[in-house]
């Protein structure tokens, strides 16, 4: 069983990363496969299909040309994203300042890619509209070229001057440009956390903190199943006190819990590539949380009588904290006045963590949390074998 919850986080990252990416650090979108077709085939839109496929926007893109019978076809089988439908005399009347439309058809079977598709066109159509707007008067010279067959050396050197000109009296606003957008994901413009965490780096820690807490809970079932079954009564009249009993069980716990998170960790690197930090760090992060893992339990399982009890109780328990601590949804997400109380729960600092050695934040803002993990972990070890001490007695006098 313990084995099971060890695989679970793992699987889990695995699941996630191969939906959303995030095995490495450069993760990229896949091309977008879109279909194209140049009913006009004249020098515009022969223009405006290759802008879509220039720079970082080629990176994005992948263009195939085709009929629009065989486009649509395509498109209908899922072959594509989206089918771009050039029409007739798109040229002529854009030469002649005329409103013209093309036509995108999405793949209905896809979310968000075809609408990526879209963005990317309608930039595309208002960056070549505004194009056409600045160079109208150069485009009249070259299209009376065109219509006249008049493309000698010096007509070609008049229009490449006056390009060049008007080139030259709008390159100080757009290179580079004037107005520039600084994008923030954060209300707090001071840390950027988020943004060198992939989707393995968050996913895997905060999925093991939860199932860390179902494994102490395997260990400290046998103690009620003892109870039940008859040994736990012969125990007391040996030698060996229910106490130290009791904190074998919790020292078996955490060593447990320290050997599942090493292996998960190995994975991690190993799989995912996940950076964990400075190593002594992150052992001791390992340490202290697996501390306060195994006397959390024990503190919980004083107040259970029976093992049904147990795994109704703890299970609940457990879910909550995962909820509200971040192993299920990032805590950034919840509003303000529920992060607080997610700061009450071990998850979240089993996290913040192992969050905090991975971006290498300064060490002064990792010991307290360590600290806090350990004392927090004693107590709940001493209150939870004091008072299921005590209602193991109880029980066992019945």
């Amino acid at each position: 069983m313990i084995i099971g919850f060890l695989l679970i986080p793992f699987v889990f990252t695995l699941i996630f990363a191969a939906v959303f990416g995030g095995a490495g650090e450069d993760e990229t979108l896949p091309r977008i496969s879109v279909i194209t077709v140049d009913k006009d085939r004249s020098l515009l839109s022969r223009f405006f299909l290759s802008s879509l496929s220039q720079g970082e926007l080629k990176k994005l893109l992948s263009l195939k040309e085709a009929e629009e019978p065989e486009g649509r076809k395509l498109l209908d089988r899922g072959k594509a994203s989206a089918l771009l439908i050039i029409p007739e005399n798109f040229g002529d009347r854009l030469w002649q300042g005329q409103e013209v439309e093309i036509l995108l058809l999405k793949n209905p079977a896809e979310q968000f890619l075809p609408q990526i598709v879209q963005e990317i066109c309608d930039t595309a159509s208002l960056v070549f509209s505004s194009l056409l707007s600045v160079f109208s008067e150069e485009l009249d010279i070259i299209k009376g070229f065109v219509d006249h067959d008049q493309f000698s050396d010096e007509n070609v050197s008049m229009i490449s001057i006056k390009i060049k000109s008007k080139i030259e009296g709008i390159s100080k606003y757009v290179f580079p440009p004037v107005i520039s957008i600084t994008e923030r994901t954060k209300a707090d413009e001071e840390k950027e956390e988020a943004s060198t965490l992939n989707v393995s780096s968050y996913i895997l820690p905060a999925i093991a903190v939860m199932f860390l807490l179902f494994i102490c809970n395997v260990v400290f079932e046998d103690i009620l199943r003892e109870k039940e079954s008859g040994p736990l009564l012969r125990m007391t009249v040996s030698p060996l006190k229910l106490s130290e009993f009791i904190w074998s069980k919790i020292l078996t716990s955490a060593a447990i819990g320290v050997i599942c998170t090493l292996a998960l960790i190995v994975l991690g690197r190993l799989i995912f590539s996940i950076r964990w930090g400075n190593p002594p760090l992150v052992f001791a992060v390992i340490l202290c949380l697996n501390i306060m893992m195994a006397g959390f339990i024990a503190f919980l399982y004083s107040f259970v009588r029976t093992e049904r009890q147990a795994g109704a109780v703890l299970s609940t328990v457990i879910l909550v904290m995962a909820l509200l601590g971040g192993s299920m949804i990032p805590v950034d997400n919840f509003p303000s006045h529920i992060q607080n109380f997610s700061k009450l729960t071990l998850n979240y600092w089993g996290i913040q963590a192992f969050h905090k050695t991975m971006l290498q934040d300064p060490i002064g803002e990792i010991i307290p949390i360590l600290l806090g993990m350990i004392f927090v972990g004693l107590l709940l070890s001493g209150l939870g074998s004091h008072f299921l001490n005590k209602s193991l007695r109880k029980g066992l006098l019945k």
